[in-house]
């Protein structure tokens, strides 16, 4: 069975698999961006009531309200709650990618280095019996070629 986003998000339908972190981490944000009149400022800063900006920061906001504040809030909202969600920032986590693809990039250049050091040591068709690219040529091909028999009788 392949498990989906959906399986992860959502393991056994039992809502938000992080929903307390994240309503906590949506009432903290709400409490140091507005730190007096809370309530008030979050309900029309994210078009919802005045109660359901109460209950969220008693951090009992349901999926429906959540969702509406991420909207509302936009990518600015998301990023600092999602990111204190998982417990590190966006910015944190592009700059380890950062540094994660830039080693992967040089243990592929690595990688290339060697096997070009590999092949220039090959012989030029191995396994057929060539030469190597550094050797001349000396054999006469005459010798080499296969000595084809007549099908059908004739002479041996």
């Amino acid at each position: 069975m392949t498990i989906g986003a959906a399986e992860i998000m959502n393991p056994g339908g039992r809502g938000l698999p992080l929903a307390r972190d994240l309503r906590e981490a949506l009432a903290i944000y709400a409490r140091r961006t507005w730190p007096t009149h809370t309530s008030s400022y979050a309900a029309k800063a994210w078009g919802i009531s005045k109660d359901t900006a109460k209950n969220l920061l008693r951090g009992s906001a349901s999926d429906t309200t959540v969702t509406a504040i991420l909207r509302a809030g936009g990518w600015r909202l998301a990023t600092a709650v999602i990111g204190a969600t998982i417990g590190q920032s966006l910015e944190d986590w592009i700059a380890s990618e950062r540094e994660r693809l830039a080693r992967e990039r040089r243990s592929y250049e690595d990688r290339e280095r060697a096997l070009v050091a590999m092949a220039s040591t090959l012989a030029v068709g191995a396994g057929m019996g060539l030469r190597r690219p550094s050797e001349p040529d000396l054999r006469d091909d005459r010798e080499d070629r296969p000595r084809h028999r007549r099908m059908g009788g004739g002479r041996d």
